[in-house]
């Protein structure tokens, strides 16, 4: 059984950002090329979306004991990243007037999702990236991690995690305030 916390606070803290940065930029390039133009991903300002974070640790959790079978790594990482995504969803609406996504505007979801909050042909991408992340990813992080000195790695988490604070901050204050006012924030690539 994989255990995350037993990583240590700096490899955590270190993979999680990680994993939050790399969804970012696979989301920022597709939204990209989706609109014809730069659009930057995600609720915080920053290079990050957290729920990748969240995502990369779930899933290698659930997957780590199906390692040995490959379909049910992906069967695994389809489910969960989906059932991830839809609670993000709910959870941003509820919370802040926020719509991060609407599948209804891109041509390769548009038929098969559900309430534009998930589909189809994006769960089925998530079990790809569950494969690749179980036999691949992980280790990469991990490889990258042992090449960077504890002192440093301390360093650069303490800078990332003040950085996120500061951008957690003043984003949440503007999300409430637009909330508050009855201002529906924009859906990320369509404003």
């Amino acid at each position: 059984m994989f255990n995350p916390f037993a990583l240590g606070a700096d490899k955590f803290i270190f993979l999680f950002f990680f994993f939050s940065a790399s969804g970012w930029i696979g989301e920022t390039i597709m939204e990209s090329i989706v609109r014809k133009r730069f659009v930057s991903k995600g609720f915080f300002k920053g290079p990050w979306v957290p729920v990748h974070g969240f995502g990369g640790f779930a899933v290698y959790s659930a997957a780590f004991p199906l390692k040995q079978h490959a379909v049910l790594v992906f069967i695994a990482g389809t489910m969960l990243c989906t059932a991830v995504e839809y609670l993000a969803a709910l959870f941003l609406e509820k919370a802040f007037n926020k719509m991060s996504w609407d599948y209804d505007t891109y041509p390769f979801t548009r038929w098969c999702n559900y309430k534009k909050r998930i589909a189809l042909t994006t769960s089925l991408f998530f079990g790809l990236v569950s494969v690749i992340l179980v036999y691949f990813y992980w280790d990469f992080a991990l490889s990258l991690i042992k090449g960077i000195h504890p002192v440093i790695l301390f360093r650069i988490d303490i800078l990332i995690l003040g950085t996120f604070a500061v951008d957690a901050v003043l984003t949440l204050r503007k999300y409430i305030r637009n909330k508050k006012a009855g201002v529906q924030n924009p859906v990320d690539g369509l404003a």
